[in-house]
């Protein structure tokens, strides 16, 4: 036997629901007429949103339909379209059936506060700047902004990615500022890869045709209002993905290794400085681990003989090569720097700081490594996290291991070597036809 076809809009999407819990579907009474509300209770706040609908009476007139002056009141709009309706409802908005269910109206009613509230930066610390932070919520996010850019210049794009699961993404640039080539080649790729499912900032990167196995991020991201308003002034296009905190500016370049908005509060001369720290940090964390294995293992007689001594000495009866001293302590290090992430913010750095210390000690005793090579990477986990940006920080501690496999073959000449590939490989790394090596969009990008 068949099943029985509903008859009716309303029958349909009852039937196509009611393995869902929290959809609700319930008769209301207005201006004298029931109606038939259809809902998801996680998404709307119907207690505020009937009160609504019940203000919305003084205005109706008896001789016009019921869902007519809604649609007019509200600004609703009329839907026959099943699948439009399904997906209307998933995102939040509720559905009006007329008495026999035929007639359809969409409204946005009142939605429950489920995001949280704007915060202060929880991964990047700020210093006499501002402690706003970005959210979950992209239309907080998107608020924010506005009230940051008073501009009428400030164009705001909004595209749905995904065939199953739909996510918003927000598009933002300032049209006096970027480039229209870069900006209309991204809207194109957002709208082509319309099906495409975002789950991710890999994904949103798969979607803009982006390399997959770069080393150098293509993205910069911020959950700093303030250093969103800088790439947009700068004339970088700026991404928001829903139910994600952070913007993403793009392109990326090699200065924001070293540069923030919030340096700019400081006098020049002490925004240099800083700066300039920072740029030695990003030397001290590529160069450190593999220039000690070159000095130590291949080329120590460039050493004064004190100082060769003194490094030969630390490593009195340390049973292994400074290679594999170094890769094993840098793996520790690695998994330490993982886990004060990953632990609550109450006991990870106690945990970790104490646990580095205990480890630390302990291997010096045990002799397994020296004294020298505790100071050396502390030294550079130290300068590495100078660095601006997490994934910035990340990139540099991915090359400097390429630096220590060249180092311990070639010793100072693969250092130099290393750096020199180093080098080559971010100059080469283009993102939307824009090097790497550019200062700012007002530079020029390449051909195609």
């Amino acid at each position: 036997m068949d099943p029985i076809v509903p008859s009716n809009l309303y029958d349909q999407i009852n039937l196509f629901f009611q393995e869902s819990s929290d959809f609700v579907s319930e008769q209301f009474s207005l201006y004298g007429s029931t109606v038939h509300l259809c809902y998801f209770e996680s998404l709307v706040d119907i207690r505020e949103t009937r009160k609504s609908l019940l203000q919305l009476e003084i205005h109706f007139n008896e001789k016009k339909d019921t869902l007519e002056q809604i649609v007019l009141t509200t600004g609703g709009t009329f839907e026959n379209s099943f699948d439009n309706i399904v997906q209307a409802l998933l995102s939040g908005r509720l559905s009006l059936f007329s008495e026999d269910g035929l007639t359809h109206v969409m409204i946005n009613p009142t939605h429950p506060r489920i995001a949280r509230n704007v915060d202060v930066p929880q991964s990047e610390n700020v210093i006499e700047s501002s402690f706003d932070a970005f959210t979950e919520d992209i239309k907080t996010n998107i608020s924010m902004l506005r009230t940051k850019i008073n501009s009428k210049d400030l164009v705001i794009g909004n595209y749905m990615l995904g065939a199953f699961n739909p996510r918003r993404i927000s598009l933002f640039h300032v049209s006096s500022k970027s480039q229209p080539k870069v900006v209309q080649r991204i809207i194109f790729l957002l709208e082509k890869n319309k099906e495409k499912e975002i789950e991710g900032v890999q994904d949103l990167s798969s979607a803009l045709g982006l390399p997959k196995f770069s080393l150098v991020p293509a993205f910069v991201a911020t959950e700093i209002p303030s250093e969103t308003v800088r790439h947009l002034m700068e004339g970088r296009i700026v991404i928001f993905l829903d139910h994600y905190p952070y913007a993403l500016a793009v392109p990326g370049f090699a200065n924001d290794l070293w540069s923030m908005h919030g340096d700019r509060n400081f006098p020049f001369v002490f925004m240099v400085t800083i700066r300039a720290i920072r740029m030695l940090g990003l030397f001290v964390g590529l160069i450190a681990p593999g220039l000690y294995v070159a000095l130590v293992s291949v080329n120590p007689e460039v050493l004064r003989i004190q100082l060769a001594l003194s490094v030969a000495l630390s490593r009195e009866g340390v049973p292994y090569p400074a290679l594999v001293e170094v890769l094993l302590m840098l793996g520790i290090l690695e998994m330490i720097i993982e886990a004060s992430l990953r632990l609550p913010k109450s006991i990870g750095p106690t945990v970790t700081m104490v646990g580095g210390i205990i480890l630390g000690q302990a291997v010096v005793q045990a002799k397994l490594v020296s004294n020298l090579l505790i100071i050396i990477l502390a030294a550079t986990t130290i300068a590495n996290f100078t660095l601006v940006g997490y994934q910035n920080a990340f990139m540099i501690r991915l090359f400097k291991y390429i630096i220590l496999i060249i180092s311990a073959i070639y010793g100072l000449l693969g250092t130099l070597s290393g750096v020199v590939w180093v080098c080559f490989y971010i100059a080469s790394v283009t993102t939307f036809q824009y090097p790497y090596l550019n200062s700012s969009m007002k530079s020029g990008g390449t051909n195609d």
